[in-house]
């Protein structure tokens, strides 16, 4: 097996581990409301992050190996932080307009608040692209080691300001900034390793024609970014609105394993695919890049299929040994939430097609006909008799993402699905045997079912991706 792919497995499944004890934690030291609290404030700074702070970031990244091979990382990276700064200014006067038209004042002490969201925005936004940036410019090993240490402290800092101070979901995100923030300085000195600040070069660089390039890079991706945020987070202002924190919190955290399980397995992959795709790109030809995209999706789909029908069949024994029994009746959350990941890993997938591309804009449609398809059903309908269908119009709202924008990835590159579907299928079948077996209510007894069919899963994405096993 690849070295890389080694240290890559190792490294996330420890994060995986992490996150998952921290869910649990999560879901036991606070109250189902405050729970709903912790999920609006991770929406309101995923607002700042998706739309100001991430179109940026993505032309940081796809330009890290031009600018390592030129030793300008140093500058590049100055220059980013002066725009995380700026976003940092605008966000003050969001806080404010947020909090003079909502009832947040009821939730969260308003310069508490703000500090986090400030405190987030600089020391989070920097950390989190030094230690992915290392990652894509070949330091597979250090940025497994920066993530961990990061995890470990933060889950413990959480937990002990929790303790310490009050079960609120500010104090329980303040220890995560605090872990980012003793990382930070290690993580930036490593990163910036033989590059040296040159003022004189960035006043160079950074010209009307260069500003223009990122923009027109950027700001399509801005604007899918928001449709993205509109669409997947933004329901949480209006359950909270039309309902209450509490049901949030019910929805959110169903949601959520469906999520923790996605999101880990899709930063496997695309840790390890992704610095692939961008160093076959580059200087590479439109066919060469098709071919690239070709490959990359050929490994990845088959193993999110099977993850979408692992974590449906087992969204009963995930609940119980992932939350605390307050919310093991949103195993129902789960299910739905599983294909809502399905499709949104699916689009993530295809978005690599128009940053190649350099043609951002390709996403805009897509996302914004599921951003209408997610919100209005919500904001018209009541779903109080009945809110399993929240999470299904958010499904279907992904759903209808994913086939507008394969129809217009099409438009830019000779995409194609390639893989064996019926060979997915039959290795999916023995996940259908937890149907056979006993129910029980025991955290041991589920977290055994986990490990053995969770053990089989790992040995089905092998056989999957494995050409010589047709």
């Amino acid at each position: 097996m690849n070295k890389d792919l080694v240290i890559i497995i190792l490294g996330r499944v420890l994060q995986i581990l992490i996150m998952l004890v921290s869910v649990r934690i999560l879901t036991t030291v606070l109250s189902p409301e405050e729970v709903g609290n912790y999920y609006l404030a991770t929406t309101v700074i995923a607002f700042f992050n998706l739309i100001l702070l991430n179109p940026p970031g993505t032309y940081f990244s796809r330009h890290l190996l031009e600018w390592q091979r030129t030793k300008n990382l140093f500058n590049a990276l100055f220059v980013f932080i002066l725009w995380i700064l700026i976003v940092a200014l605008i966000s003050i006067l969001c806080i404010y307009i947020l909090f003079d038209i909502s009832d947040y004042h009821n939730k969260f002490n308003f310069q508490f608040f703000l500090l986090f969201i400030l405190l987030s925005i600089i020391i989070s936004t920097i950390h989190r692209n030094l230690i992915y940036g290392a990652n894509t410019i070949g330091f597979r090993k250090e940025f497994v080691v920066f993530l961990i240490i990061t995890l470990l402290i933060g889950l413990l800092s959480s937990v002990s300001f929790v303790y310490l101070f009050e079960p609120t979901s500010l104090y329980w995100l303040f220890g995560i900034i605090f872990s980012e923030f003793l990382v930070l300085f290690s993580a930036f000195r490593f990163f910036t390793n033989k590059n040296n600040l040159d003022i004189k070069k960035i006043k160079i660089t950074i010209n009307k024609e260069r500003l223009k390039k990122i923009f027109f890079f950027s700001f399509p991706i801005a604007v899918t970014t928001f449709l993205m945020w509109g669409q997947s987070m933004s329901y949480r202002f209006i359950v909270d609105y039309k309902y209450s924190a509490e049901i949030l919190g019910y929805i959110a955290v169903g949601l959520g394993v469906s999520s923790a399980v996605f999101s880990s397995l899709e930063a496997i992959v695309m840790q390890y695919f992704s610095p692939v795709f961008l160093k076959d790109i580059l200087d590479a030809n439109k066919e060469e890049r098709s071919k690239a995209w070709n490959k990359m999706a050929s490994l990845s789909i088959p193993i999110y299929i099977l993850a979408l029908i692992f974590t449906v069949a087992f969204s009963k024994e995930l609940i119980i040994v992932l939350v605390d029994s307050t919310f093991h009746n949103t195993y129902t959350y789960v299910m739905v939430g599983a294909s809502l990941e399905f499709f949104r890993v699916i689009s993530n997938l295809l978005n690599n097609v128009s940053q190649s591309e350099h043609k951002t804009n390709f996403t805009i449609t897509p996302y914004f006909v599921g951003f209408l398809a997610a919100l209005i059903p919500l904001v018209i309908f009541d779903f109080g008799e009945n809110i399993l269908m929240i999470p299904i119009v958010l499904s279907l709202a992904y759903c209808i993402v994913s086939i507008v924008m394969y129809l217009n990835m099409k438009k830019l590159l000779d995409i194609k699905l390639e893989f064996n579907f019926l060979k997915v299928l039959v290795l999916s079948i023995p996940f259908g045997l937890i149907y056979l077996l006993p129910s029980s209510d025991s955290i041991l007894i589920n977290l055994v079912y986990l490990s053995i069919f969770g053990s089989y899963l790992l040995l089905s994405f092998w056989l999957a991706i494995n050409k010589k096993y047709v």
